[in-house]
């Protein structure tokens, strides 16, 4: 069928020229109001630390010339229904993400290295020393680009010092402390990162 989209500074409107019956049995119903092809930019992203999933992400550049409209969309990726995300298109920024699901093909595990974790007591205050690997696996036949975020504490308090001791080349964000990796991983390729850090406080003092 051919449908015809007119726009003006309040609204957009489909002029549909195929007839539709519709069920009056107080059912939703959807029809096809328009179709596009997309150019998209794919990316895996995982935080383990709050989220033991990687997830795909679409990225839309210049989304805005193709009149999105803002609700509830249902994602299909290699023929099969994945889930549904909601498609904001009246966002500011520059490109427009959109979660694909998360996919079991890729895995990331965050586990605590007990050898390299460690608590002493030097005079009046109290060091303790965590560490963590980080371990992503491509099982899928093809390669794929990852974005894998992490994160150590931020101190609010003076008497508690904290100190980055290793962060396998991360980019590290001074404020947040967040830790961001950039990565490609091959088919069937497994690749480790490690996070450490150092805790200082009064020893008298609990720390969360």
């Amino acid at each position: 069928h051919y449908t015809a989209l007119s726009e003006n500074q309040l609204n957009i409107s489909f002029d549909i020229d195929t007839p539709y019956d519709i069920l009056s049995n107080g059912k939703v119903h959807s029809i096809s109001l328009q179709e596009l092809q997309l150019k998209a930019t794919y990316k895996y992203y995982t935080a383990p630390r709050v989220d033991k999933d990687v997830y795909l992400v679409a990225a839309i550049e210049d989304y805005s010339k193709y009149n999105l409209l803002p609700g509830e969309a249902n994602i299909v990726y290699e023929g099969l229904y994945v889930g549904k995300t909601y498609i904001d298109p009246n966002q500011t920024a520059e490109t427009l993400n959109i979660t694909m699901g998360n996919d079991k093909k890729v895995s990331v595990k965050r586990e605590k290295v007990a050898e390299k974790s460690q608590t002493k007591f030097i005079s009046t205050n109290k060091e303790q020393i965590f560490t963590y690997d980080i371990i992503l696996r491509n099982n899928k036949k093809e390669p794929i680009t990852l974005v894998l975020k992490d994160q150590y504490p931020v101190s609010i308090e003076k008497s508690i010092e904290i100190e980055l001791l290793e962060s396998s080349h991360a980019s590290v964000d001074e404020l947040s402390h967040i830790l961001t990796w950039e990565l490609t991983l091959k088919p069937n390729e497994t690749k480790t990162f490690r996070l450490s850090y150092k805790l200082k406080y009064p020893k008298d003092k609990t720390v969360n």
